[in-house]
């Protein structure tokens, strides 16, 4: 049995929903049990052990190299703009003061730790003397609030609840897409998740996680060539209401790249570097292909 996670996000639905159809097709693939939850909830899930791979956020490969491996030409990456990390305020950054409290989804660290590269390098804040709140989480560490109880606080939100709180702004708030700043700032796309594989599972589970990197592939293509179907089937759910079909293309089209060629891996290589330069990581990881 391999166990594998699953966020519960738009990023990742049209991958996932092509490899559910290739287990109904494919007997072979039997042996997967999805585990679903936050990318915070499934990057605790994989380094206890209870996982053995998951669409997990880049900044816990970072932490964890050593004991993780990934897969080859797939993440979920920025193009250029992202569209669901999203830094929410009253005020415009360059106006924040040096002891400012800024709130965090639980859900999320590679975008908290995003963010404050982007506070360091582009707008020069010691980010020391910030204050960085983590908020309470629900169920599977997932942030639950209306955006319209955060009034006149700053917040870094992620995911389907970011594109939501999108559109419930008031006039006069400022929005920032991370993944935009990032962009204009460095060229690069931005890797928000890798598939992480926990080693020890790899060796155990080498022959089933062969099989399911080549359905994961076939999976990423039919994914890309077939974005229509997949959103017609999720918006058959109605917690996806707050997106119209043709946003919901726009998203997966426009902003999402599924890949981790050399442009993604130059961008993941500079976030790791740029961590290390500012003291946010110890150590500059290596990248352990499959």
């Amino acid at each position: 049995m391999i166990y594998i996670g699953e966020i519960n996000y738009l990023n990742v639905f049209p991958i996932y929903y092509y490899l559910k159809k290739e287990m109904k097709i494919h007997s072979e693939l039997n042996f997967l049990k999805f585990i679903y939850g936050t990318p915070a909830f499934l990057n605790n899930s994989l380094k206890s052990g209870n996982i053995d791979i998951s669409p997990s956020s880049s900044f816990y490969y970072i932490l964890n190299y050593q004991s993780s491996l990934i897969f080859r030409d797939i993440s979920i990456s920025s193009k250029k703009i992202v569209k669901s990390i999203y830094l929410f305020s009253p005020k415009p950054i360059e106006n924040f003061r040096e002891n400012e409290t800024i709130y965090i989804t639980p859900e999320t660290l590679t975008s908290l730790n995003l963010l404050k590269i982007l506070l360091i390098e582009i707008y020069k804040f010691d980010i020391n003397k910030f204050n960085f709140i983590t908020l309470p989480s629900g169920d599977n560490l997932e942030f639950k609030s209306e955006f319209n109880k955060m009034d006149y606080k700053i917040l870094l939100h992620i995911g389907n609840n970011a594109l939501k709180f999108k559109k419930q702004i008031k006039t006069g708030y400022f929005t920032y897409d991370l993944a935009d700043l990032w962009y204009k700032f460095t060229g690069f796309p931005f890797v928000f998740a890798l598939f992480i594989i926990r080693k020890d599972s790899y060796y155990r589970k080498q022959s089933e996680l062969k099989t399911l990197y080549k359905y994961l592939m076939k999976s990423k293509e039919n994914a890309v060539k077939g974005f229509e179907e997949a959103a017609l089937s999720i918006l058959k759910n109605n917690d996806y209401n707050f997106i119209s079909y043709e946003e919901l293309i726009d998203y997966w089209t426009n902003c999402l790249s599924f890949d981790f060629g050399e442009e993604e891996i130059n961008g993941f290589k500079l976030y790791y570097e740029l961590l290390y330069k500012n003291k946010l990581i110890s150590s500059v990881p290596a990248i352990n292909f499959v």
